[in-house]
């Protein structure tokens, strides 16, 4: 219940929100009627978004009804099917006519009873109108009358013709609606005696779950109820905590909001709470861009905000003046799960606890050379649902692990250890790729395995090239990056030693180094052959392979097998062994590209 009461005292600080008995809803038109029910006009009231599509406008209308599979139909609002009987029905050109559905005419005639029902004793303009609209008006009226197509399926309200607001938003309308009910039971969420709500409110915006919306709460099965209790009451939370929750949730979770983000298959969302508008504005931002670094930014913004997050982080408050150590910080991970959701992690701290964390988080991935510096030659910082995408198939969203962003954001914000599914997922596709799929990608996949390693094992990965490090997993690296350089600077293969035994390697090196150790000896000798700038590259090749093999403990017996942390401390090696090879300036690894948005 702590999330619930969380979201329900966000609520309370956001005076923009809907008040009770209200939802925002996406309102594709409107429907202007004269005072005796006549249709003036239908308009849209969608506009296009920046790439130039129709967006419905996201407006405050009487609470939405929770639909399963029946017929229900909102007050003073709701689809064309509901409000006029028609639907969208495509012609043999693909384009939109008005229609019916196999039980349009059912719900066109749900919504006139429940609302001529309600209007019985109505005498303001507004509500006769609607009574007399709802009497008149047939489902052919619409394609006699020449309406815009767009809004077929769209969510539509009414207007009087010589008024400015909405049919709903008229104070008769909130009385007709406003009949407090009476008793109940003690909420779970605010303790007090108030009537319980029997279902919870539709969430909408979790990647994955139902468009319509899925519940956060909810009992729909006999082995979830007790006692006798039915649905809500199972775990009684008031009508108007229920509404405060649900209406907190829906607005962060909104379009364009910039408090939720998607890691993996969690829907992240965010929020704060602090001691004035100014320092809860300023705290949002902050922690927005930390989650979900702006790829837009300018390299000295990020530096910014790096510098910003490290100085809340160690207490050097005259650094960050605009934000208060004890501000709060919520973070909650959403999951799609049926017709629920699933909570997959939530975690409430102080804005310096959780700043220090994540400048932890970012100081274990540091690598070099780094694979997040910008044209300024400074490291930007990474946001952590990009890492997801490198342990997935091509590089895709829809092949990352499931439970895996979950895991990794716990981690993050806790402290406590990586999933250790991540560094499987990185040895993984590191095994069956080969060729990385991109010049960055080595670096990426070998600062996870060195953050993996760092936090999960307690012992000390080198950061840079450590040509005094005598680990064996780490040397064995080291060599098979300079038995690829070796390869490459003598021809140009369709498959290199990397394609073939890189998974091998570092997995078996006694088995795999003897046959590697020919091949390199048959590419220095090429290399010697070849004379000019080959040459040199054989002889930078031999130094690094005869000070590499003098680290290797025991006279140069290679171990039968690797277990995953030390194949993980072998491609560290090898990437800073390789990359050492390529040292020179025009060579050094510049991320300049833009990392792919990650936020709704």
């Amino acid at each position: 219940m702590t999330i619930l009461a969380e979201l329900a005292a966000l609520y309370a600080r956001m005076p923009d929100l809907p008040r009770p008995g209200f939802s925002r809803e996406a309102i594709g038109g409107e429907v202007v009627l004269a005072p005796d029910g006549s249709v003036v006009e239908m308009n849209l009231l969608a506009a296009p978004d920046e790439k130039g599509k129709l967006r419905p406008r996201a407006m405050a209308v009487p609470a939405a009804v929770k639909r399963t599979a029946g017929i229900k139909p909102n007050l003073f609002w709701d689809k064309s099917a509901y409000v006029l009987g028609v639907v969208a029905v495509m012609d043999a050109d693909g384009k939109p006519q008005p229609g019916q559905a196999s039980r349009t005419t059912q719900e066109h005639a749900a919504f006139i009873s429940a609302h001529l029902d309600l209007l019985a004793g109505a005498s303001a303009p507004g509500l006769v109108a609607l009574r007399a609209f709802l009497e008149r008006w047939q489902c052919e009226d619409f394609a006699a009358g020449g309406f815009p197509p767009d809004l077929l399926d769209a969510n539509l309200v009414f207007r009087l013709s010589n008024e400015r607001r909405f049919i709903h938003q008229l104070p008769e309308v909130s009385a007709l609606l406003g009949a407090a009910a009476e008793g109940g039971e003690i909420c779970l969420v605010t303790g007090q005696t108030a009537p319980v709500a029997r279902l919870h409110p539709s969430i909408k915006g979790v990647m994955g779950a139902q468009s319509s919306g899925a519940s956060l709460v909810s009992f729909n099965e006999l082995a979830y109820e007790s006692h006798g209790k039915k649905q809500g009451d199972n775990a009684p939370v008031s009508e108007a905590a229920s509404f405060a929750y649900g209406t907190a949730l829906n607005a962060l979770l909104e379009r364009g909001s910039g408090q939720n983000l998607r890691i993996g298959d969690a829907t992240v969302v965010f929020w704060v709470e602090a001691k004035t508008p100014e320092e809860t504005i300023s705290a949002t931002g902050l922690f927005g861009s930390v989650l979900a670094p702006d790829p837009e930014d300018s390299d000295t913004a990020r530096n910014k905000l790096a510098a910003e997050l490290t100085a809340i982080a160690r207490g050097r408050w005259q650094e960050a003046p605009d934000y208060d150590p004890e501000t709060k910080v919520f973070v909650l991970g959403l999951a799609p799960n049926a017709a629920r959701l699933s909570v997959r992690f939530w975690h409430p701290g102080r804005l310096q606890d959780l700043a220090g964390r994540i400048a932890t988080f970012w100081d274990e991935l540091r690598i070099q050379p780094s694979p997040w510096r910008g044209r300024d030659g400074t490291e930007h910082p990474p946001a952590a649902w990009r890492l997801l995408y490198e342990v997935a198939a091509m590089g895709e969203a829809r092949n990352i692990p499931p439970l895996l962003g979950g895991a990794l954001m716990r981690a993050i914000l806790t402290g406590s250890d990586y999933p250790r599914t991540l560094l499987t997922g990185v040895i993984g596709r590191l095994r069956v790729e080969g060729t990385p799929p991109d010049r960055f990608s080595d670096g990426r996949r070998a600062a996870i395995i060195r953050a993996v390693l760092v936090r999960n094992t307690k012992c000390e990965v080198p950061m840079a090239l450590d040509e005094t490090n005598d680990d064996p997993a780490y040397v064995l690296g080291r060599l098979f990056g300079a038995f690829t350089y070796a390869e490459r600077s003598y021809a140009d293969r369709g498959a290199t030693i990397r394609d073939k035994y890189m998974g091998g390697a570092s997995a078996t090196p006694a088995r795999i180094f003897p046959v590697l150790m020919k091949g390199y000896e048959h590419n220095r000798a090429g290399l010697v052959k070849a004379g000019g700038q080959k040459a040199g590259a054989g002889v930078k090749a031999e130094k690094a392979v005869a000070a590499i093999l003098a680290k290797l403990p025991g006279g140069g017996e290679l171990p039968a097998s690797l277990p995953l942390e030390d194949q993980g401390r072998f491609f560290v090696g090898f990437y800073h062994q390789l990359s050492a090879f390529y040292a020179k300036a025009e060579d050094a690894v510049i991320d300049d590209a833009a990392d792919i948005e990650g936020t709704e």
